[in-house]
């Protein structure tokens, strides 16, 4: 009996038979024909008397990132800053200089405290001084587009020293520029005055005089024994319209030389009267003198960590001393000291500037 077979038949038995070989004896079939049997499967049609198909590879697209050219860094002939006024924003601060230095990569507020106060300093740019709309103009060509400088305002007794490190951007053209202003404007203080710490007639007690003229108050020890008390009325604020003092405290210290035996002074006291809280502490005052440890003044404007009095800031306190007469002597100068800058004699982040003047209140024994 004869057998027809289909050639359709033939085929897809060739195909079991193969696929079975590369089953059960995949090394022997890879060998001999060097496929394997995933790639076997995936070249050939799935059922029989189709036609053999192959899987076409995958196309992979490379999408190109579409970027702005950007210049190397280089040097700009002109750099333009304003140094405005803070309690008159729209007004520069004129006659005060601006100086750029280098900074590390690395920084902290001290670091660049000692960069811009250090005396071998090396200035990369400066303008001696802003012109009339606070403008500091640098023309040296030494200030490279992004890197960042320290730009120091050095204020002296004008105004406040700032601190303040800028970049300015690499532009994002093909065309290199000559020249470039901040956007970034520096504020600062005017630098004020304190008001008069003893008006012209003063409010005392057990005091022998107190002088508004000289800002002293005597208080004689002849006579006098045992525990004997003492008040004067004193007034803490800013003087000037439109200026500010920074970081003002209060300071309690003996005039150098003059200190006072101890124990002559039991307690001092200050509680307000009239006007704005400075937040002095209610307690006891006499330790804060052998250290003369600064007592911080609250301002009614608190920028950047740090309390500013204004002409808005104004109060009387009493001030309220214990003595012990038995051990007080003649010749002895205590002073309540109100200055500004964090501490008496204070110091300024870049030029070392004391800023405003103290104003000081003399309480001095006598016989």
């Amino acid at each position: 009996m004869a057998v027809e077979l289909d050639l359709g038949k033939i085929v897809a038995i060739a195909i079991v038979a193969l696929v079975g070989w590369a089953l059960i004896a995949p090394q022997s079939f890879e060998q001999t024909f060097g496929a394997t049997v995933s790639q076997l499967v995936g070249q050939t049609g799935t059922s029989a008397g189709t036609t053999t198909t192959q899987t076409a590879p995958t196309t992979q697209t490379s999408t190109a990132q579409q970027t702005t050219p950007t210049l190397p860094k280089y040097q700009l002939s002109t750099v333009n800053l304003y140094v405005m006024d803070k309690l008159n924003p729209k007004a520069g601060i004129p006659n005060i200089e601006v100086e750029v230095l280098e900074v590390p990569e690395v920084y902290t507020e001290s670091d660049l405290e000692k960069i811009a106060s250090d005396p071998m300093r090396v200035v990369v740019d400066e303008d001696t001084q802003t012109d009339s709309n606070g403008l500091a103009q640098f023309t040296a060509g030494r200030i490279f587009v992004g890197q960042p400088y320290l730009y120091s305002v050095r204020g002296q007794t004008t105004a406040y020293d700032v601190l303040k490190v800028m970049t300015i951007p690499v532009p994002s053209t093909e065309f290199k520029i000559d020249s470039y202003t901040f956007p970034e404007k520096i504020y600062t203080y005017y630098v004020g005055s304190f008001s008069d710490i003893l008006p012209s007639s003063p409010t005392y007690s057990g005091f022998d005089s107190c002088d508004g003229s000289t800002n002293t108050c005597d208080f004689n020890v002849t006579g006098k024994s045992g525990i004997q008390y003492a008040t004067v009325d004193i007034n803490i604020g800013c003087a000037d319209a439109g200026k500010a003092l920074k970081k003002p405290v209060l300071v309690l210290r003996y005039a150098d030389g003059y200190e006072m035996p101890e124990g002559s002074i039991i307690s001092i006291y200050m509680t307000k009267k009239t006007g704005t809280d400075f937040g002095i502490p209610g307690t006891n005052l006499a330790d804060y003198i052998s250290t003369e440890t600064p007592i911080e003044l609250r301002g009614s404007i608190y920028d950047n960590g740090v309390y500013y009095m204004t002409v808005a800031d104004s109060g009387t306190y009493t001030v309220k001393i214990t003595f012990d007469a038995d051990v007080l002597t003649s010749g002895k100068k205590l002073e309540l000291v109100l200055d500004d800058l964090g501490d008496y004699r204070g110091k300024d982040v870049a030029t070392r500037s004391t800023g405003a003047s103290p104003a000081k209140l003399t309480i001095q024994t006598i016989s």
